[in-house]
Formats: C-alpha cells, structure tokens, sequence
C-alpha cells in the first residue's frame, strides 16, 4: 500500500486553527494577567499611600490629643489655683479683731513696777496695798491678731475659723486655750459705718487689716473718753498701740 507522506506531514487547515486560537489563548491572557498585575500594582502603590497618610494623621492626632489632654490639665490646674488663690484671698491666713487691755492712767514715782507700794499699819506691820495711781485702771479696746486654724468644706461652700495667735520668732501658732470665731459673717467689709459695727459682739468682727481694726478701736475708745496721752502700761510706759504677741 502506498501512502503519501507529506500528506501526513503537513497540518490541515483545522490544526492550524487549533494553533491560531491556542497561540491567540495564550496572549490574551498574558495580556489580562499583565494588566492584571499592573492593575494589583497601581493598587498596591494607592493603598501604601493611604497606609502612610493614615499613619500620618493617626501620628497627628495622637499629637493634637496630647495637646489637647496637656492645655486641658494646665487649664484645669490653673482653675483650681485661680479658686485657691480666691479662697485664701477671702480667707486670710490673719485678720484682727477688737479687744480689750487693762490700761492705766500715769504712774507715780513711789509705787514698784507693778504699781504696787508698801503700807506700815498702826500696828506696825507692813503690808503690800494696791497704789492710788492703779486706780486709773481702765479697758482700752486694742486690735488683736487672729490666725487661721481650720478651713472645711460644707454643702453651702467653705467655712474657716480664727482663733487668737501667740509668736515665736516669725511662727505663729493657736493658742489652744483661746476661742475661736466663725469667719463667714463676721468679716469685716471695708467702709461699713461703725454704728452697725457696735450692735454686734466685738470680739466676733475679723477686720482685714491691722491698720482697719485700730482704727476702729480708737473710735471706741474715743467714744469712751480714753485718748492717747492718757494711756500707759502697768510699769508706766507709755503704750504706743503696737502689735505685742506672746
């Protein structure tokens, strides 16, 4: 039997379509895949950009949050300074109050420092008697310092007491046999008219100052017919209404 080789040899034209379509196959879809990698890339590029600039306003915020938390602190801490320095601003670490002192007219040049003088009795004892010149004893109204002992804290706000103060060196300290003043209405507005003054009980008036309250205490005593010249302590001294602490 005879057979013709390149008959065989040679493809038929439905084998060189099979190729076509298989060789076309192929490049599109290295094409698609190359796109598609491309695509994946332009992607892969967007989303690192949105991954930085996220970490970046995610940096940023955590930075703004800071500040934020820092002038939220610093503004908190200076509110509560600003309600500190208004509290102690009301209530001082000292105020004054009208008091009264035993104080006496001049003293004689026969009686000792105590005003005191030696009687010889008829029957010839002798014995220590009051001298005349004691006898000028009087009250005179003098500015006492008042120091700030206890601050508490009540529904209606802060309340503070003031008790009388002793000295030692530039400390001072209560004096634990001493009463205490509730300072809330006791305080002393600055210009009120001493006829109002004089209806409550003195020794509960807490002026501001020193300068206010002897002030006061020598429109008292004016009022009571004591002045300046006419005022010296028990040895004889002339008082010169300065501050004395124990």
């Amino acid at each position: 039997m005879w057979y013709d080789e390149d008959f065989y040899d040679e493809p038929s034209e439905f084998e060189e379509q099979v190729e076509n379509l298989k060789e076309s196959l192929s490049k599109s879809i290295k094409n698609e895949f190359m796109e598609e990698m491309e695509r994946i890339k332009k992607e892969n590029k967007t989303l690192q950009g949105i991954r930085d600039h996220f970490e970046q306003i995610k940096k940023d915020y955590e930075q703004k949050k800071r500040e934020c938390d820092r002038a939220m602190l610093e503004a908190e801490d200076k509110t509560k300074r600003m309600k500190i320095d208004e509290l102690m601003e009301r209530f001082k670490t000292f105020f004054w109050r009208p008091d009264w002192k035993y104080l006496y007219g001049p003293k004689c040049n026969m009686c000792d420092e105590y005003r005191k003088i030696d009687v010889v009795l008829p029957s010839g004892k002798t014995v220590t008697d009051e001298c005349r010149c004691q006898k000028s004893k009087m009250k005179v109204m003098v500015p006492e310092r008042m120091v700030r002992y206890e601050l508490a804290g009540r529904d209606e706000g802060i309340a503070a007491w003031y008790c009388k103060c002793g000295r030692e060196d530039d400390r001072y300290y209560k004096l634990e046999y001493a009463s205490s003043v509730y300072a809330e209405r006791n305080i002393v507005q600055s210009g009120t008219n001493y006829d109002v003054l004089e209806k409550k009980d003195q020794r509960e008036l807490l002026f501001s100052t020193r300068e206010e309250c002897l002030a006061y205490c020598e429109y008292l005593n004016e009022k009571n017919g004591v002045t300046g010249d006419t005022i010296y302590e028990l040895d004889g001294e002339v008082y010169n209404g300065e501050e004395q602490l124990r």
